[in-house]
């Protein structure tokens, strides 16, 4: 099973990235949406001069996810106190006339919930349910849908970034956003490897067409937050559980991700609710584990990732692992 450490620039050091390659890491993981082409292939060399061919790499595209861009500090909300997002401030300007007032949203991985007071031309003022605070490239994840199938797929960004995972070979590519075919076709056409390829299921609207988005033999990722913030809390026990055995029927890999330690951001031992839902995950067979802010800011990346190894031993150890139903054989 794959483990992927995202990286931030303090861990580019021999000694740092060297610990989380011995303690189990297999994949680290760039995230376009903080890094942008020139600081991206600098980090791809970095890692490729530090631990050579031991792990493999991978540059998520932040795609069309509605982000802030241009904050010059953080935004602090309170309830009851409208605050105002400009559009150069968004990485999507236009957003801006497609947003109404009433409008719901959520940020910060679902943990704060908005609502849209007022929209014209150039900025969009909002309100908050509860105290927080917006930083830059946060991303904006709307309960109305507003990515419709003629939306951008990639954006600037993303079309720099791609001229990098096509020079430097890049060995997986993370989609982020992937909602409909068009989006795979757009990614197909500009990423010189297919197989390189690693659709993230994180919109309603991939939810609830998985069958006619994901073919046999391709790569899917898990974002359990950003896909609650889409379908709900709630729903994402059920939503992980289908997808992961849709994509055993379907002999695709599968890899999840978001907050399985968030506790080690801070604290050398996980929760006992963490552990134990780890165990779950991995006993459902899946292909690989995704660490995000535990390794890029956490104070204990190593930590986390041998609590994951561990974990992965005693369910192989106790043979845990969840047989799934193979396809169905096809009728002549």
């Amino acid at each position: 099973m794959d483990i992927f450490a995202t990286l931030s620039p303090a861990l580019l050091t021999e000694s740092k990235l060297g610990a989380l390659v011995d303690a189990g890491v297999t994949v680290v993981r760039i995230n376009g949406a903080h890094a942008d082409a020139v600081a991206a292939a600098s980090m791809i060399e970095k890692v490729r001069d530090l631990v050579g061919g031991r792990v493999r790499i991978m540059l998520d595209l932040p795609t069309n996810k509605l982000r802030v861009t241009g904050l010059s500090e953080t935004v602090a909300f309170q309830p009851g106190e409208p605050f105002v997002i400009h559009g150069f401030q968004l990485n999507y300007p236009p957003l801006c006339a497609r947003v109404r007032p009433g409008d719901e949203l959520v940020v910060n991985n679902g943990m704060n919930r908005l609502w849209v007071t007022r929209a014209d031309a150039d900025s969009i003022e909002f309100e908050a349910d509860a105290p927080g605070k917006l930083e830059n490239n946060r991303g904006l994840l709307f309960a109305r849908e507003l990515h419709t199938d003629d939306f951008p797929y990639f954006f600037q960004r993303d079309l720099e970034l791609v001229e990098v995972i096509n020079d430097l070979h890049v060995d997986l590519v993370g989609l982020s956003y992937v909602r409909y075919r068009a989006d795979k076709e757009e990614a197909l056409r500009r990423i010189r490897d297919p197989r390189s390829l690693l659709y993230k299921i994180e919109t309603r609207v991939a939810w609830e067409n998985l069958e006619k988005l994901i073919e046999p033999g391709e790569k899917i990722g898990i974002d359990r937050g950003d896909l609650a913030g889409e379908i709900g809390l709630l729903q994402i026990p059920h939503a992980q559980d289908r997808i992961i055995r849709f994509a055993h029927r379907q002999r695709v890999e599968v890899y999840v991700a978001t907050q399985f330690l968030a506790t080690m951001e801070h604290s050398p031992i996980p929760m006992v609710s963490e552990v134990c839902g780890l165990y779950e995950v991995i006993k459902l067979g899946v292909s690989g584990i995704q660490l995000s802010e535990e390794t890029a800011v956490g104070r204990y990346p190593v930590d986390a990732v041998r609590w994951i190894r561990d974990v992965e031993r005693l369910v192989n150890r106790e043979g845990s692992l969840i047989s799934v139903a193979p396809l169905p054989k096809q009728v002549a």
